[in-house]
């Protein structure tokens, strides 16, 4: 059986957070967007829990996040340990009247004993799997410079001999210059950017975000990323574009190669590159881009259990 405990008896368990969108202070940075949060721990066993928003008689883990999923004292935890749980968890939504629950795991980068027991467990116990999402990341400790395409290289050497610089934004004005080209990217392509300039800053509240830049000669803003630095070994990429009209002066690779490196030489081990589909459906090019990049493919499991 499934109870709510209370924040401080729920960290008196679970001192450690495998990614950064469980953390205390990325979920009180957003829990105004729920009615309330809940951390789930079972009766019978300490070494695995959940921390879920409710809103509208649903359960979401995340619920402002690319991922959630739950909290467990080790990776080695007994496999009947979490199909208990997952069980308990149907009957915790059944018992208080819930309309659903939705669990976004994150990718095998972050857990990937967990998740071989976890999906198992999902789809043994007649949860719902949606279509997996497709998602890469970069091995830095692999990475030694050379590329999948030799036009890669070639179109770094062109953005050099072109006087294109590559920078870290430390400003505000710089990130703001940042954030726009990034925005006006994902509009130029029809996709949405969901989160404004101030909500990027004040995830930079809580932990380092890094913001880059590529420009020209002039100064003009051609290229831009920005990523979060929130785990001991895994940076992620959140947003990365350029100017549409100069597509074609390989501003992206040069930007990916001073990435690469700028983190390398940090000592850190992977680069999240996030999603290569929305919803299950591939974005072909994407997926393409970022596989010739380095970018490992992968998937991400969600799954959904309604109280019908």
């Amino acid at each position: 059986m499934l109870r709510e405990v209370s924040k401080e008896e729920y960290r008196k368990y679970f001192t450690v957070d495998h990614h950064p969108y469980i953390t205390e202070v990325f979920i009180a940075l957003n829990e105004k967007k729920q009615e309330r949060v809940i951390r789930l721990m079972s009766d019978k066993c300490s070494s695995i829990g959940l921390l879920v928003g409710l809103k509208e008689g649903k359960l979401r883990s995340p619920f402002s996040a690319p991922f959630g999923g739950f909290h467990y004292t080790h990776e080695y935890i007994d496999y009947s340990l979490i199909e208990e749980f997952l069980t308990d968890l149907k009957e915790y939504i059944t018992d208080n009247g819930l309309e659903k629950i939705s669990i976004t795991l994150p990718p095998d980068l972050y857990q990937e004993n967990m998740n071989a027991k976890l999906v198992n467990a999902f789809i043994r116990l007649g949860y719902k799997m949606e279509i997996p999402d497709m998602t890469n990341c970069v091995n830095l400790i692999e990475f030694n410079g050379n590329w999948v395409k030799s036009e890669i290289g070639r179109n770094c050497r062109r953005a050099v001999k072109n006087g294109f610089m590559f920078s870290v934004a430390t400003e505000r004005e710089e990130m703001e210059e940042v954030y726009k080209l990034v925005q006006k990217n994902r509009e130029g392509l029809g996709r949405k950017i969901h989160m404004t300039f101030d909500d990027v800053l004040e995830v930079a509240d809580i932990f380092p975000v890094d913001f880059f830049s590529i420009r020209e000669k002039d100064g003009n803003y051609i290229g831009a990323a920005i990523l979060y630095r929130a785990h001991k070994t895994i940076v992620q990429g959140i947003f990365m574009g350029g100017d549409l009209e100069k597509r074609n002066l390989g501003v992206i690779d040069f930007m990916y190669m001073h990435c690469y490196n700028y983190y390398k030489e940090m000592g850190l081990k992977y680069i999240d590159l996030g999603t290569s589909s929305l919803d299950g459906e591939p974005n072909v090019g994407l997926l393409r881009f970022k596989e010739i990049h380095h970018g490992e493919t992968s998937l991400r499991y969600s799954f959904t259990w309604k109280n019908e």
